[in-house]
């Protein structure tokens, strides 16, 4: 639960931090920029997809052991 806290909270002031230098409309801006990158280039979906099937199943498998 710790390390769960910690990084939370590190990824909470790096949004803060960001938010500071480039302003909340750039950061804002970021999904939008994704969402429309998917709609062009669905192949591009289907890689962060597995990408992000592999990430959530090798955290599954850490936890296990």
């Amino acid at each position: 639960m710790a390390k769960w806290l910690w990084t939370a909270g590190t990824a909470l002031v790096a949004l803060g931090l960001a938010a500071h230098i480039f302003g909340w409309d750039a950061l804002l801006w970021i999904p939008v920029a994704a969402v429309e990158t998917v709609r062009e280039n669905p192949e591009t979906y289907g890689v962060v997809a597995l990408g992000l099937l592999l990430m959530v199943l090798a955290r599954l498998m850490g936890r296990r052991h």
